[in-house]
C-alpha cells in the first residue's frame, strides 16, 4: 500500500510538473486530511506546554540593528487555555522582566476578548474555514512526491484571514512549513510576513518548532523595520 501511494504521488508530480506545478485545486481527500490535522492543532493550543526563546531586532534605514529585545519563557496549558510565563526579558541587555510580565498578562486578556468576539486568526485549513478560501496545489517536491505546496487566498479579505502557502505531506495531511501574511494589516503597519516550521513530533501531530516574523511600520518618517525569531521546544502534551 505504501509503495502504491508513493508511485501515485510520483506520477502526480510528473503530470503537473516537478517544481512549479500548474495551479490546480487539491483533492477533496487531501483537504479532508488537512482539516483533520487542523483539529489536532487546535487541541495543541490548550493541551501543549513548551519552552519558548525569542529575539526581536529593530533595524535602521540601512538595515543595521539598532535595538535588540530577548525573551525566555514557558507556555503552560491546562486543557482549557494556555498561559505564557515570562522567565527573563532583556532590552538592549537591560533586564526588564517585570515590564514583560505585566505586558504578557495584558496581552492574554486581549487575546481572550478577541477569541470571544471571534476575531482571532484561524488556520485556513480548518474545516469551517476552508469555504472562505481558494486553495491550489502549486508545487511538488521532485525529491519526495508526497511533499506538495498548497497556496491559500481568501475569497474575501478580512481581519481574521491570511494568504500564503504551505508545504504539506500529502499522505498524512501534516504541514512541514508555511509562509503567510495578514490579509489586512493593523493601522500604521506596512506589512508583516510569517514563516513557520513544524519540526517537532507530538502525539497531536507536528508542532511548531520555529517562527520567523519580518515586518515594517510606523508613522510618517518614524518607520521601523523589525525581524523576530522564536524557537519552541521541550513539548509536553496533556493526556
Amino acid at each position: 500500500m505504501r509503495r502504491r501511494v508513493v508511485v501515485l504521488g510520483l506520477l502526480s508530480c510528473l503530470l503537473v510538473g516537478s517544481r512549479e506545478a500548474s495551479a490546480a485545486p487539491p483533492s477533496p481527500e487531501l483537504l479532508a486530511k488537512l482539516a483533520d490535522y487542523a483539529a489536532h492543532f487546535e487541541l495543541q493550543r490548550t493541551h501543549a506546554s513548551y519552552a519558548v526563546e525569542g529575539k526581536l531586532d529593530e533595524l535602521d534605514s540601512d538595515g543595521k540593528v539598532d535595538g535588540i529585545k530577548e525573551l525566555w519563557g514557558h507556555v503552560d496549558a491546562d486543557g482549557l487555555e494556555a498561559r505564557l510565563t515570562v522567565i527573563r526579558y532583556l532590552e538592549d541587555g537591560k533586564d526588564k522582566t517585570p515590564d514583560a510580565i505585566k505586558e504578557a498578562r495584558e496581552s492574554a486578556e486581549k487575546n481572550k476578548k478577541k477569541k470571544k468576539e471571534g476575531k482571532e486568526l484561524k488556520m485556513p485549513i480548518r474545516a469551517e474555514e476552508q469555504p472562505r478560501y481558494v486553495f491550489d496545489q502549486v508545487e511538488c517536491d521532485p525529491h519526495d512526491p508526497m511533499h506538495v505546496r498548497i497556496s491559500f487566498v481568501p475569497k474575501e479579505k478580512a481581519d481574521d484571514t491570511v494568504e500564503g502557502s504551505a508545504w504539506v505531506n500529502a499522505e498524512s495531511g501534516a504541514p512541514i512549513s508555511a509562509g503567510f501574511k495578514l490579509s489586512r494589516t493593523p493601522m500604521f503597519v506596512d506589512y508583516i510576513h510569517f514563516s513557520v516550521e513544524f519540526g517537532v513530533t507530538t502525539s497531536l501531530g507536528p508542532a511548531v518548532s520555529k517562527v520567523t516574523v519580518d515586518g515594517k511600520g510606523g508613522i510618517l518618517f518614524f518607520r521601523k523595520h523589525f525581524r523576530a525569531t522564536a524557537s519552541l521546544s521541550d513539548y509536553r502534551i496533556l493526556p
